[in-house]
């Protein structure tokens, strides 16, 4: 098991304000961004390709689309990630118990702490 703490994240938000505001600290943070991605398609194709450690996924992606392409894709690759949602976790079909769920709007400090645990879990 590795304690080094994830350095790559790649941020998948549909409202462009809050995907730059969130990549803006995260960087403020020392963490580098991938992305964001504020389309399914492209964040499909990121989740699928690119590097990183560990991923912040909106849940609502506008339109009637959500993040749970992205998810499937994640877990395939076994890169951690954590939901972020408007909604309660319990009112989105394809969040899993084991999944770590944050409620916006989120903390800075509650950000860090779930992506550092969603990493720490899958590297134990």
């Amino acid at each position: 098991m590795t304690t080094a703490s994830p350095q790559r994240i790649f941020i998948v938000e549909d409202e462009v304000t809050i995907a730059f505001e969130m990549s803006d600290t995260l960087e403020d943070l020392g963490f580098e961004v991938v992305g964001p991605s504020v389309h399914l398609s492209d964040a499909e194709k990121k989740a699928a390709n690119k590097t990183f450690d560990v991923a912040c996924l909106d849940v609502n992606l506008g339109n009637g689309k959500t993040s749970k392409p992205v998810a499937e894709i994640l877990r395939e690759r076994s890169i951690p990630y954590v939901f972020l949602t408007a909604y309660d976790a319990d009112q989105v079909d394809f969040i899993d118990d084991k999944d770590i769920v944050l409620k916006k709007p989120v903390s800075q400090q509650a950000l860090v702490n779930a992506i550092k645990r969603a990493y720490s879990e899958a590297e134990a």
